[in-house]
């Protein structure tokens, strides 16, 4: 099943020499380990950067969204069986 969710998201990261690596986030007052990154891109909105990570859980896919405008993260989709 696919959900759009578009909603913000509490995202505990480390940094790995270049590169910026989501570990836990906290949605809807539930925290879900990032046990695998699948995929890591970005697109330019204007004056703006969206870095999206696929991560996944072990049970679940999602979407993550970085803006480096203001800082913020969002979870823009999950993926699971159901």
């Amino acid at each position: 099943m696919h959900e759009k969710i578009n909603e913000p998201v509490e995202v505990l990261v480390k940094f790995n020499q270049e590169k910026v690596e989501p570990t836990f986030f906290k949605w809807r007052s539930k925290t879900y380990r990032v046990e695998k990154i699948n995929l890591v891109h970005k697109e330019r909105l204007g004056n703006d950067k969206i870095y999206y990570f696929s991560v996944s859980d072990n049970a679940n896919f999602f979407r993550l969204a970085f803006s480096t405008r203001d800082l913020s993260w969002k979870l823009e989709e999950l993926y699971y069986e159901g």
